[in-house]
């Protein structure tokens, strides 16, 4: 059973990491009218590495929600955005943690952000897909256009969150273990 400290730490933990996919979603460069490059999944995919599939799929969809919430453009699909985005940090941490007792290190830490990014490409193009098609009724030329523009986009987010998000969680995972934030799972 949980101590009483240790779930304030998660709900701390779980803010501050909300706080920082949200902060990094801001930092962006749009791409048309269409598509945007930023920095959120790198945190999104973070979290799910050094936090677990809970904290890390909680923290990554409330995170993104929140910077939903904050463009009218966006925020009827808010709702949406959490639970793609949920899918991030929760592959990434489900095989984070479940590989972490081999030891893997970067290889597994590549492979786990690489799933929970690769996931969220595959849901974000189906919502799209969804909402362009059939919600709004486009011309299917011009949904394939902009689901294009979106899917190269969206990898290439989705290439820098694998990369930018595996190299801080192996820089620091030694700062967490010192401050009793992380932990080495057990070998058996």
């Amino acid at each position: 059973m949980m101590k009483q400290q240790d779930k304030v730490k998660k709900l701390a933990v779980t803010g501050l990491l909300s706080a920082l996919v949200f902060i990094f979603s801001w930092i962006q460069v749009p791409i048309g009218d269409v598509a945007r490059l930023h920095l959120g999944n790198v945190f999104c995919a973070l979290s799910g590495l050094l936090f677990g599939p809970i904290v890390g799929g909680i923290a990554s969809g409330f995170g993104s929600m929140l910077f939903d919430f904050t463009n009218p453009a966006y925020i009827a699909e808010s709702w949406i955005t959490f639970i793609t985005k949920f899918a991030i940090g929760f592959l990434a941490g489900l095989i984070a943690k479940h590989g972490a007792k081999a030891r893997a290190g970067v290889l597994l830490d590549t492979a786990a952000a690489g799933v929970g990014c690769f996931a969220y490409v595959v849901l974000y193009l189906l919502k799209s897909f969804i909402m362009m098609a059939w919600v709004e009724g486009q011309v299917m030329q011009a949904v394939y256009t902009q689901l294009i523009t979106k899917g190269v986009t969206s990898s290439i987010n989705a290439l820098c969150a694998v990369v930018f998000s595996v190299l801080l969680a192996q820089a620091m995972r030694p700062a967490l273990r010192r401050a009793h934030l992380w932990e080495e799972p057990e070998v058996h």
